[in-house]
């Protein structure tokens, strides 16, 4: 039986943290649903109160998925896509709308859905529109270093 939608999206959530920790990074997850799903933070050795705090967005998907929103980005430049939640997980990392259109490529990024509407979505992408996404694949370093 396939998960719950609210279920992929928390998982995903929580994947993220994971590999976040697994590098060295604390995680806060905020109680409410308000753009931000996650907090990403380093404390100093001997602080308690973190010097930067990186707000993450992350999207998750049971299956491959290029869904993006511009107004995913309006609380946090740094987004997480989740692929394959399910079976075996990709992480794709985006820290500016640079980096996005880069994966949208020039035909997307130029569309009415991107341009005017700041919605762009396919739910079966090919070959071209993945090798758009690989350079972002596994990229933690983008998060890691505004720390």
């Amino acid at each position: 039986m396939a998960a719950h939608s609210a279920l992929i999206g928390k998982a995903g959530e929580m994947m993220v943290a994971a590999e976040l920790m697994r590098r060295g990074v604390e995680v806060a997850q905020p109680h409410s649903d308000v753009g931000v799903d996650l907090l990403a933070y380093r404390l100093e050795p001997g602080s308690t109160v973190p010097s930067r705090i990186v707000p993450v967005q992350v999207k998750s998907a049971s299956n491959v998925a290029f869904n993006f929103h511009k107004s995913w980005l309006t609380k946090s430049t740094n987004l997480v896509l989740v692929w394959r939640l399910e079976t075996s997980h990709e992480f794709y990392i985006f820290d500016s709308m640079v980096r996005i259109e880069e994966a949208l490529g020039a035909t997307f990024s130029a569309s009415k859905s991107w341009a005017e509407n700041g919605v762009y979505a396919v739910t079966n992408p090919g070959a071209a529109v993945l090798e758009r996404m690989n350079p972002h694949r596994d990229r933690w370093d983008r998060i890691i270093e505004q720390l």
